[in-house]
């Protein structure tokens, strides 16, 4: 979810001159279109797939929960290009990275947290969620804990105000795990990395499977789902591939073996697909149960396709595809729209069961759900976006802060 601007050698091998991937942000927006129409037809539609020729490219909105897959391994790619550039090591401390990270993406987070309770308390969009695992009429205060301490992660069953504040909790832990990993890589390597990050990934899933009689009792995660920290890694690691290289040849050949590997994965992960194909509510229910083996999967391709995109030409296809102004645009506000966007569409959905459809025009519902609400989520979260992703609510702060000065020097 990350929108953090990459900054990248223009050759790995002998070239220190900066560089940005406009790509980055055309895949970042297509992700957040990916969920928000994926929740436009789930209101539409729920669970069920669609088996006319001409619906049937509509399915893959019932697979929205690939596209934070494709967020987790966006935002470890990006946060590690600075960082292969730099010899595989932080430009700044710790403390200064993890104080950038929360300028980044904690003032939005709370924005839409407090905004949404704000107007919950005066119109029931609670009650117009799609199911029972959206927003609630009433908020407890266990519940109100949870999701002002970003620990959604480790209470996931808590996650009842806005269903994308899940991976926004997770994301923010794994932004705390990222100077550890990038202190394995610059010491031990990157197959000793990649080996540790997934030894830590699948241990932390089956001791998240097999908990101690307190985690259990009392509900406790632990960074669920804590494969994620396998997404992340992967990210970090198509970075290097690409930018850690010492000569354009180790460039080149590890290139070529990553890629086949990820050919090789994307051949998994179809057959993962059509084997757990989603057809209705029973078949979306075994198709999480296996997520951490497709999300994994997934994970492998979308980083070898990051990896690839970086290295190819920006006259290719794909890449201009995705560097195209309108993708890119809105790239940059798409973290402000992947948040918001859930009370829009349950707003507008309300106000379309009002309208009272026959039941055999949910086609019509789906359009309208998707037009009305994509507009007004775009709309929104631009100007949002332009407020709290640019600092600009620090603004009357300061100029606060500087006439308090002001008038203490006069004084």
């Amino acid at each position: 979810m990350t929108s953090t601007k990459s900054i990248i050698p223009e050759s790995p091998a002998i070239s220190v001159n900066r560089i940005h991937l406009p790509f980055l942000d055309g895949m970042r927006a297509l992700a957040a279109l990916w969920v928000m129409l994926g929740h436009s037809h789930l209101f539409a539609y729920g669970w069920l797939n669609h088996t006319n020729s001409l619906m049937k490219p509509l399915n893959v909105f019932l697979y929205l929960h690939l596209a934070v897959v494709v967020f987790l391994v966006l935002s470890g790619f990006c946060l590690a290009l600075p960082v292969v550039q730099n010899g595989i090591s932080l430009r700044v401390s710790s403390r200064e990275f993890l104080q950038s990270r929360a300028l980044r993406i904690l003032p939005p987070y709370f924005a839409t947290l407090i905004l949404i309770l704000i107007v919950n308390y005066f119109f029931p969009i609670a009650t117009w969620a799609r199911n029972a695992s959206g927003l609630t009429p009433t908020i407890s205060w266990q519940v109100l804990a949870v999701n002002f301490s970003l620990m959604q992660d480790f209470f996931p069953q808590l996650n009842t105000i806005n269903g994308p504040f899940w991976s926004i909790a997770t994301e923010w832990h794994l932004y705390m795990l990222f100077p550890v990993l990038i202190l394995i890589l610059r010491r031990f390597g990157a197959s000793t990395f990649l080996i540790l990050a997934t030894i830590v990934a699948w241990g932390l899933t089956w001791f998240a499977e097999h908990p101690p009689v307190f985690f259990h009792e009392n509900q406790i995660s632990i960074l669920h789902p804590p494969y994620f920290i396998f997404l992340f890694a992967m990210g970090i690691f198509a970075a290097w591939v690409v930018y850690g290289q010492q000569s354009q040849y180790k460039v080149q050949e590890r290139g070529l073996i990553f890629s086949v590997v990820g050919g090789l994965f994307f051949v998994y992960f179809l057959y993962l697909l059509q084997k757990f194909s989603i057809f209705d509510a029973k078949s979306a229910g075994a198709f999480f149960d296996r997520t951490k083996v497709i999300d994994t999967s997934f994970a492998v391709v979308v980083a070898v396709c990051l990896a690839g995109l970086a290295r190819t030409s920006t006259r290719n296809w794909l890449r201009r595809f995705l560097e195209q102004k309108l993708l890119t645009g809105m790239g940059k506000f798409s973290y402000s729209l992947y948040l918001v966007h859930i009370p829009i569409f349950a707003t507008v959905h309300h106000y379309i069961e009002e309208m009272h459809l026959p039941t055999n025009l949910q086609h019509l519902h789906f359009i309208l759900l998707s037009v009305a609400g994509t507009i007004l989520s775009l709309g929104f979260a631009w100007g949002f976006a332009r407020i709290f992703e640019t600092r600009l609510w620090l603004r009357p702060m300061l100029w606060s802060s500087a006439l308090r000065g002001k008038s203490l020097t006069q004084g």
